[in-house]
């Protein structure tokens, strides 16, 4: 899973390791989710995130690609699952 706490290459090369350690799969879902969504999303929440950390996570979340290239041998994107599942 990548998320806001494994958003950096070297972590989810751990996530990887540990998988082949264990013999098992690897697969990353990656939410691509628009940056106004994401906005307006927070802005609604109880808790706010400030803007500027919420920015800078949506700019370092890596392109479906660059997985790929880190080893990720499934990567799904988010929209293409909920847009498949109506």
């Amino acid at each position: 899973m990548v998320d806001s706490t494994n958003l950096r290459a070297s972590v989810r090369a751990g996530l990887l390791a540990r998988a082949a350690h264990w013999e098992r799969p690897a697969v990353a879902v990656l939410f691509d989710v628009p940056l106004a969504t994401v906005e307006a999303q927070n802005a609604s929440r109880n808790r706010v995130v400030p803007a500027h950390i919420v920015r800078e996570f949506h700019h370092q979340l890596p392109t479906a690609e660059q997985l790929h290239d880190e080893g990720w041998p499934t990567v799904h994107l988010a929209s293409t699952l909920t847009n498949s599942a109506r």
